[in-house]
């Protein structure tokens, strides 16, 4: 009988390690803790020339996708913290490289195409279909996240134009739409381009009044405003046939330099998306909050995390509410 109840317990302690995949967790207004699905497995491999770092948190059922591309001149240390806390939320994760994680950092190793997302997203496929892989059906690669920053972000805008079944795709920052940029055509993303993601799947766009990559601080932002506005309409008149979408434009405060990441990275304006304390807020944990609507919610309105990235300003915690922003474009 000893010998029963001992096997019993293990059973169900092993039921409950983890949380069901069906019982994803809401979103809070201030998510910084780490989330239940910890520790992620760091690994780091080469297929066909291209190197692919992931993050695969443990989890008795395939969990969400999100593939993320790096900026110019990026680096895996630039992000790793933020993509390794939303991984404890529930998340795998590829982080794919252009040419390799050195000689990403240089200049001169571009790519805006999307072409290395998409490789992110076959890669994940790939691995969930080997039974040699430690990936091996722990990917649930129906629900794809495509997000980016800077270069990345153009590259998710592109990527998400050739991968029109993905759940969300998030652009931090991205170039200038084209033709003329900067950076001008063909290395650029096109607001006709937009407007076609936005009608397959949602869009969240962001961006900071005190980046100043492309014009100088405040006209990339208003450039970039005038991208999505050409993408989505110039008001919200409820005539957007599409995705629900958002452009966020964070307010030089919250995405000032405070020095955390130095001497590895400056953390304001452009690259507000590598800030890393409390979970890499505002950008990352606004990621955090798309990935989990998308990824975990299947876009449900009456869910936490719809109304903290669209709710009024009566709900705690929301865009809206918070003292975050100069811009917000709400297409719903």
């Amino acid at each position: 009988m000893n010998r029963l109840l001992s096997v019993v317990s293990t059973i169900l302690l092993a039921a409950f390690a983890f949380p069901a995949a069906s019982a994803f967790s809401d979103c809070v207004p201030n998510d910084t803790e780490l989330g239940p699905f910890n520790p992620p497995t760091f690994s780091s491999t080469v297929v066909n020339s291209t190197t692919f770092y992931s993050l695969l948190p443990p989890s008795p059922t395939p969990l969400p996708l999100l593939v993320f591309m790096h900026g110019s001149t990026g680096q895996w240390d630039f992000y790793n913290e933020s993509l390794s806390f939303i991984s404890t939320h529930g998340f795998a994760v590829v982080f794919p490289f252009v040419k390799s994680p050195s000689k990403d950092k240089s200049p001169f190793t571009t790519n805006t195409d999307g072409t290395y997302l998409l490789k992110a997203i076959q890669y994940a496929k790939e691995q969930n279909a080997d039974p040699n892989s430690d990936m091996y059906k722990k990917i649930d690669v129906e629900t794809v996240i495509i997000a980016g920053h800077s270069m990345g972000a153009t590259c998710s805008i592109n990527a998400a134009t050739s991968y029109p079944s993905a759940s969300a795709v998030v652009a931090m920052h991205p170039g200038i739409c084209g033709p003329f940029g900067p950076p001008p055509c063909p290395s650029c993303w096109r607001s006709d381009d937009l407007a076609g993601v936005g009608l397959n799947m949602p869009v969240i766009f962001t961006t900071a009044t005190n980046d100043g990559a492309f014009w100088p601080a405040p006209y990339t932002a208003k450039h970039e405003l005038g991208c999505y506005l050409k993408a989505f309409g110039e008001d919200d008149d409820g005539e957007w046939e599409g995705e629900d979408s958002v452009f966020v434009q964070f307010n030089d405060e919250v995405c000032g330099e405070d020095g955390e990441r130095e001497p590895v990275v400056k953390d304001g304006g452009h690259n507000c998306p590598m800030k890393n304390m409390e979970g890499g807020k505002p950008e990352m944990t606004l990621l955090l909050k798309a990935a989990k609507l998308y990824g975990h919610m299947e876009g449900d309105k009456e869910s936490k995390c719809y109304g903290l990235i669209y709710g009024e300003e009566d709900v705690e915690g929301s865009l809206l509410q918070l003292n975050q922003t100069d811009v917000l474009e709400f297409r719903v």
